[in-house]
């Protein structure tokens, strides 16, 4: 569960598991793409966190 703000009802939500529609896995971390209440797609990156030396 994470928060997103949606650039189509411009809200900011809570989205679950369950609205999660795909997943990549990029260079530099995670796009996460699901489907916001408002029923508009979306999606959201999440960096890969660094580990240190």
């Amino acid at each position: 569960m994470f928060t997103h703000h949606c650039t189509s009802c411009a809200r900011r939500e809570l989205i679950f598991p369950d609205q999660l529609t795909g997943l990549d896995n990029v260079a530099d971390g995670f796009q996460i793409h699901f489907t916001c209440w408002c029923g508009a797609p979306q999606s959201h990156f999440t960096a890969r966190e660094v580990a240190a030396a």
